[in-house]
């Protein structure tokens, strides 16, 4: 009889990290039946042979042990929902799955980082748990980051950076750069981003200057030509009289204190916040197609390390949304 802990001996094995991947197979009326599992590995390369193990008291161990077929979906990084959903005992686990039907009439999913359909070859009871062992016969891969599953947590699987130094991402003498060079990286992907939105802008016959500042009305409320300067002056982009005239006369800003154009404050009119809004809800669809495909945790370091490489850079700019 053993001495150790249950929960201990859980905590211990939370250690390890592994991927998390999700296994189908069918069930004796042909209906799709899965299940989230850790439990994966290889055995051999030739032939090529994988394992993997379920709970004996699973609701769905007697399907893995009949069908005589499983496959194997890693799950990639994007893919946490799908993981839960599979975990989840007694639900419809393939409502909203993209998949279709694979090797021996097996449930396959559309999404993976990688994907074994296999034929199972032998099974053996490992205490609590049956150890299943197949022939791989079909596999499948994609670019994407795996699903990792740590300490009881899901995890961001990243890849340890290169021996490339970042001088070596820029040859002066060459004058040439690869695309290692970090400020490159980090305008193009400006760019092209804000490039999806300028068809947008067009239509609406706005520039970037003009952008610029309904964004700034629609943040900062009433404003002067100097708040708007005094914003936009570290962008690369400028307002001008001409331009403030020009809205005014488009209907999109009306004035809220009266004066001079040095003096008056201005503010969105009913239809400029209409346009402000409108093309707030772009850019956010335009964030959501962007940042498809990526996880969570991706997006959180993203974000994060966005704002603490502004916090380092900043020469004194002022907050351009206060």
């Amino acid at each position: 009889m053993s001495t150790i802990d249950p929960l201990e001996f859980r905590r211990a094995l939370g250690s390890f990290a592994t991927g998390v991947t999700v296994i189908t197979s069918i069930d004796q009326g042909n209906n799709p039946v899965g299940v989230t599992a850790s439990s994966f590995n290889s055995v051999s390369l030739d032939p090529p042979l994988v394992l993997w193990s379920l709970a004996k008291n699973a609701m769905s161990l007697s399907s893995f042990q009949n069908a005589g077929y499983f496959c194997v979906h890693i799950l990639a990084a994007s893919q946490q929902d799908t993981s839960n959903q599979f975990a989840s005992r007694g639900a419809d686990k393939f409502a909203g799955i993209d998949w279709r039907r694979g090797i021996g009439n097996l449930p396959i999913l559309s999404k993976y980082a990688a994907r074994f359909q296999c034929k199972t070859s032998y099974q053996y009871e490992g205490g609590d748990h049956i150890i299943f062992v197949g022939e791989v016969l079909e596999c499948d891969r994609v670019e994407e980051l795996p699903l990792v599953f740590h300490g009881g947590k899901y995890a961001l699987a990243k890849t340890k950076n290169s021996n490339e130094k970042p001088g070596e991402a820029v040859n002066i003498a060459a004058g040439t750069f690869s695309d290692q060079f970090f400020l490159y990286l980090l305008s193009r992907s400006h760019f092209q981003a804000a490039h999806k939105l300028q068809k947008d802008l067009c239509k609406s016959n706005l520039n970037k200057e003009e952008y610029l500042a309904l964004t700034l009305f629609g943040m900062g409320g009433s404003l002067s030509f100097q708040d708007l300067h005094d914003r936009m002056e570290h962008t690369g982009y400028s307002p001008s009289h001409g331009m403030l005239r020009d809205m005014l006369e488009r209907g999109l800003i009306v004035e809220t204190m009266k004066g001079t154009l040095d003096e008056i404050k201005l503010s969105l009119s009913v239809k400029g916040r209409k346009l402000y809004v409108s093309l707030l809800a772009k850019s956010k669809a335009i964030e959501e197609e962007l940042l498809d495909g990526f996880s969570p945790e991706e997006v959180a370091d993203t974000r994060d390390f966005l704002k603490r490489f502004i916090q380092k850079t900043d020469p004194g700019i002022p907050d351009l949304w206060q």
